[in-house]
């Protein structure tokens, strides 16, 4: 049971998608809820305090009014819609068919766009960027087979969904807004590593249009005045405390597996 019992509480930081994914379900379930900043930039997550909620040491975790405690932003907004019925227009539980669409789209875009995006974000803008790795030339060819997978999936997704307006049809559904937090943390990141090319939305210009209509949603905009509130916090983080904590732990691992001190 968490000292929060009593409250919803949702620990993550702003510019995690996987963290406004999950409050942007909230919102759209007119759940009231509080946030609680854990920044995976300062070693928040591995905290005591943290693991005592999620033992993985991820984010973002809610903990319910009731004390229960949920992890991984598509378990908490599973969790929702079997629990509160105003989250079941993005999550029917009592539709297997319309389910199965959303979970195959969750999947997707968790195993062939989301991954992939952030392991390209890692590579090729964490190492050679705040965190100043020797390892430029190694960088950019990660860089570049990330991209190629990430545009692959997000070509697949626009060619094969509605997108009238959004990817199931005329009402959002969970993926809108996994999908549509991802587009935003590209945009946000492109900004703060100097790597235009995260922003994914110029991929395709149904992503571009799919990104405005989602961004209308009263949701959207919610989010988007906390993420921006937050940002100069999460660039004090990123290129300041981020290097000193990460690097002396990176450097010897990575200089072992390119075979040259990085």
């Amino acid at each position: 049971m968490s000292k929060e019992s009593g409250k919803r509480v949702l620990f993550g930081f702003w510019a995690s998608p996987f963290l406004s994914f999950a409050a942007q379900c909230l919102i759209e379930s007119d759940l009231p809820f509080e946030y609680a900043r854990v920044s995976p930039f300062t070693g928040d997550v591995q905290s005591d305090a943290h693991k005592a909620r999620n033992p993985l040491g991820k984010i973002p975790t809610l903990i319910e009014p009731d004390g229960t405690a949920i992890s991984e932003s598509q378990a908490i907004c599973r969790y929702l819609a079997r629990t509160h019925e105003t989250s079941r227009k993005l999550y029917p539980c009592d539709d297997a068919k319309l389910c199965a669409r959303i979970d195959a789209l969750n999947d997707f875009l968790t195993f062939s766009v989301s991954g992939p995006f952030f392991n390209w974000l890692v590579v090729g803008g964490y190492f050679p960027n705040p965190l100043k790795l020797q390892c430029k030339a190694e960088s950019e060819v990660f860089s570049k087979l990330s991209m190629i997978r990430v545009k692959d999936g997000l070509l697949r997704i626009v060619r094969s969904a509605a997108l009238s307006p959004y990817l199931l049809g005329s009402e959002p559904r969970m993926p809108d807004f996994q999908l549509f937090q991802l587009l935003v943390a590209g945009k946000a990141f492109a900004e703060m590593l100097s790597m235009p090319s995260l922003d994914i939305t110029a991929f395709d210009e149904r992503l571009s249009r799919y990104y405005d209509a989602v961004a209308l949603r009263a949701s959207s905009q919610r989010i988007a005045a906390w993420q921006e509130e937050e940002m100069p916090l999460t660039r004090t983080e990123l290129f300041e405390q981020f290097p000193n904590f990460r690097t002396a732990q990176i450097r010897p691992v990575l200089s072992k597996l390119l075979g040259h001190q990085v």
